[in-house]
């Protein structure tokens, strides 16, 4: 008896050790709340200024490619005599706190899981409303990206605790790479070096698109060569229900755009754009693509989200395939092998 309750309590401690994190050493609860929504903690007359306005804009801007105007997040708003522990757990939260005695320039500090797991908090700090204007003027763009990256990250935890093994299984066995798919990710179509996979459905349809290409010169990883390479590579995998159609890339009225980041500590291309049907139907959406190289097996290596719902807002659906496509792991990362994974200068042309 005294040998059985010695190993509950060892097992208890054993759990609470493991489940401890930020504040203070005490188990934190999950973070509350629905995906892309801010709780903005700020008192009314600052609120009104405009430094208000300009967090509040900084925080409701449009994202960026997509059809039609969708705000970056959905705004709940209280003073800060109100903000209780009942709120204390929610998961994107921006303190916006204005005190002269306190501070003497604007600061923004961004924090993660003070009081709930997941969480993301950031907190603004000026001496007044002029120079937190500026401030927030000038960090717009850091505090957004800090948001968007943290409800990124929370998809990708739920993904690889919910991972379809056959959309694992088949992505190895054709690519040699790894990716956490989710299992409503259940429709499967294969080509040369080319893989579909759907959640099929009718209503928010979304799709995860993987290929890869020899490598043969860093003009393959611009922007012209990352699209010129999309666009040959759906005409042949991806034709429409009219004849001669296929799906391909919108250049007519948002261009798309393409960004060096950086992945699991390697070069990425990461391109941001709508596609479309060419000569079919009238269908489109937004996508979103990762460029990688797989120096183990000198290939590039192409992970793509995109969506399909006409008639509901594609923010969360794109952000949702954009975490998986984040999820995505190369033969040389799985296996821990050092290579340079960065992009290779391209060769100037000659005069």
């Amino acid at each position: 008896m005294k040998t059985r309750l010695l190993y509950m309590v060892s097992a208890v401690v054993l759990m609470f050790f493991a489940g401890c994190a930020g504040g203070g050493g005490t188990l934190l609860p999950n973070s509350s709340g629905a995906a892309f929504e801010v709780l903005l903690v700020i008192d009314d007359d600052v609120y009104r200024t405009p430094a208000g306005e300009a967090v509040f804009n900084a925080l409701t801007g449009p994202v960026p490619h997509l059809p039609q105007p969708e705000a970056q997040f959905r705004i709940s708003r209280v003073p800060h005599k109100m903000f209780d522990h009942l709120l204390r757990t929610t998961r994107n939260i921006v303190f916006v706190t204005v005190d002269s005695m306190q501070y003497t320039r604007c600061t923004v500090n961004l924090l993660r899981d003070r009081w709930a797991r997941m969480q993301a908090i950031v907190n603004i700090t000026a001496p007044d409303t002029e120079t937190l204007l500026g401030g927030v003027e000038q960090s717009a763009g850091r505090i957004v990206d800090f948001l968007v990256r943290g409800e990124r990250e929370r998809f990708m935890d739920y993904y690889a605790s919910s991972v379809s093994q056959e959309a694992v299984q088949r992505v190895y066995k054709k690519f040699g790479c790894k990716i956490a798919l989710p299992t409503s990710m259940n429709k499967f179509k294969e080509g040369e070096d080319f893989l579909w996979v759907s959640n099929g459905s009718g209503n928010i349809r979304q799709d995860i698109l993987i290929y890869s290409l020899p490598y043969r010169s860093a003009e393959q990883l611009t922007r012209e060569g990352i699209l010129a390479a999309r666009d040959s590579v759906l005409k042949k995998n991806l034709p429409g229900g009219v004849e001669g159609s296929y799906m391909g890339t919108e250049y007519r009225y948002y261009p798309p755009e393409t960004e060096e980041i950086t992945v699991n500590g390697a070069w990425c291309a990461e391109t941001r754009g709508l596609w479309r049907m060419v000569d079919g139907e009238i269908m489109g959406g937004p996508f979103v693509s990762h460029t990688r190289i797989d120096e183990v097996n000198g290939r590039i290596i192409v992970a793509e989200g995109f969506v399909f719902a006409p008639r509901v807002d594609k923010r969360t659906p794109l952000r949702q395939v954009e975490a998986m496509v984040y999820t995505l792991k190369l033969p040389q990362e799985i296996n821990a092998v050092t290579v340079v994974a960065k992009r290779p200068e391209a060769k100037e042309s000659a005069e």
